[in-house]
């Protein structure tokens, strides 16, 4: 039983409903600051704003984003497949029962017994029951091979849940970062673009005093137009973004509505190490899925080799008779057992075997191609942990150059103020320090959000089937433990 699954990670509607209570909304909705009250005029759309944090995010996505619920669909249908699988083990018991008024053409012809067809003799009302058995006692290994492809179909239907929470809560990650990034750089270029709308106006009332030069008139309008267009294109990637969060947790907004997250994704406290790849690829859930639909593949071939074998069944009917000359009723009071069989039958196909040998092919190509997937699936989890651990370098190297960038740009910053109160250098020159050191600060809020979301792709690939519950627990989301009747066959 794999370990996300061991701990039942579902956050119910009840928790929707107590994160939107007063218990959580000091957590999760912090007082709104100027960015925020201002979001609708930042981009001049006036459209109303729906904020969002991350856990709430997360809670709504376990409930509501369809390829999970998709895959705990599969899940119960796999169960009901060994439901059917273990019905091959276990005898079939029928009762039937009947009324019949038979009305001879004759009532004065002698009895005639033709197989099991009575004519002649009187008219009478019968009624007739019977209690009947078949028990399969050999079957060359089909219903074994049909049980256990069953059961491998659930480990499989169980992995590929645990894939696809890993994929969803990844996903809900990354939108949630991507919108934050996207927030972060809409309001750094309304802040560029207010400092160089305003340097142009200064340059307009040089050149109208009559010490301007209409070349710095038209270099700062150029500047200042290109700052209005960076600033719409911001907006357009926050409008996209929203609705690509929205995707992500499965919420249907509406087209004069967007989503606004409230923090940056939580990074990690401690990440963990020390793994071996082999263990981390062999946890995988998706190497987990492929493995157990290779061994599903096995048995289904093995069952279609059955269908060549014998087939030794067992057979066992009581029945049970009440007749009367007058009334049905009668007939059926006075009903008691007659005769039994007891019979023991061997089937054993011969010719032609076409149908057998169909099936053997077909199962022959279905392991063929599970087998494929599972080569893929290890490929696949040693390639997204290789390109994990890389981009967990990148960011953590990014996110220390951005640090120092920041710090040059605050020096810059001080030095040309400093310049300016000494007369040496105009406004302007201080406007554009201040936007370099805008800009710098707004590339380092948006890599350290890069860098939590790579520590997050990391741990994933190295502990996939710890990640769900490390994220919810780091989210201050309660998880629910099964009962034993609810642990995997």
């Amino acid at each position: 039983m794999s370990g996300c699954r061991a701990l039942a990670l579902v956050v119910s509607s009840v928790l929707l409903l107590a994160m939107a209570s007063a218990g959580f909304a000091g957590d999760l909705s912090p007082p709104l600051n100027d960015f925020e009250t201002a979001d609708g005029a930042l981009c001049n759309d006036g459209e109303p704003v729906q904020p969002l944090g991350l856990p709430v995010a997360v809670a709504q996505t376990l409930n509501l984003e369809p390829q999970l619920l998709i895959a705990e669909a599969n899940e119960l249908a796999s169960r009901s497949d060994l439901e059917a699988a273990t019905t091959g083990f276990l005898p079939q018991v029928d009762l039937s029962a009947e009324d019949e008024r038979y009305v001879p053409s004759n009532a004065g012809a002698p009895i005639v017994v033709v197989d099991n067809t009575v004519l002649g003799g009187a008219q009478t009302k019968s009624a007739y029951a019977s209690l009947s058995l078949q028990w399969n006692l050999w079957s060359d290994g089909r219903d074994l091979a049909a049980f256990r492809g069953a059961k491998a179909g659930i480990r499989a239907a169980v992995h590929g849940v645990d894939e696809q929470l890993d994929q969803a809560l990844i996903g809900v990650l990354k939108a949630y970062s991507d919108l934050y990034a996207s927030e972060v750089t809409a309001r750094n270029d309304a802040q560029a673009a207010a400092a160089l709308e305003g340097i142009r106006a200064r340059a307009q009332k040089r050149y109208v005093r009559g010490y301007g030069t209409e070349v710095a008139v038209g270099q700062a309008r150029m500047e200042a137009l290109n700052a209005a267009q960076t600033l719409n294109g911001a907006c357009r990637d926050l409008e996209d973004r929203s609705a690509g969060l929205a995707k992500a947790v499965g919420l249907e907004m509406s087209v004069l509505r967007r989503l606004r997250v409230l923090a940056p994704p939580e990074p990690l406290s401690n990440p963990l190490y020390g793994r071996t790849m082999g263990d981390m690829v062999s946890s995988s859930p998706a190497v987990a899925q492929a493995r157990e639909n290779l061994l599903a593949a096995r048995m289904k071939l093995h069952e279609a080799f059955g269908e060549f074998g014998p087939k030794i069944s067992l057979s066992v009917q009581r029945d049970y008779l009440g007749q009367n000359v007058d009334s049905f009723g009668r007939a059926n009071r006075h009903i008691a057992p007659e005769d039994y069989r007891v019979g023991l039958e061997f089937e054993q196909p011969l010719f032609p075997l076409t149908s057998e040998g169909s099936d053997v092919e077909q199962a022959t190509a279905l392991l063929h191609k599970a087998q494929a997937s599972y080569r893929q699936a290890v490929l696949d989890a040693q390639t997204k942990l290789a390109e994990a651990l890389s981009a967990r370098r990148e960011a953590e190297r990014s996110y220390e150059a951005a640090q120092s960038s920041l710090t040059d740009a605050e020096q810059v910053l001080e030095l040309a103020e400093a310049q300016y109160r000494a007369g040496r250098k105009d406004l302007d020159a201080v406007e554009h320090a201040q936007m370099d050191r805008d800009a710098a600060e707004a590339d380092l809020e948006k890599l350290g959000s890069q860098r939590a979301l790579a520590d997050w792709i990391a741990e994933r690939a190295l502990f996939p089937q710890q990640f769900p519950l490390m994220l919810l627990r780091r989210l201050h989301l309660r998880v629910r433990l099964p009962s034993a009747g609810e642990d995997d066959q």
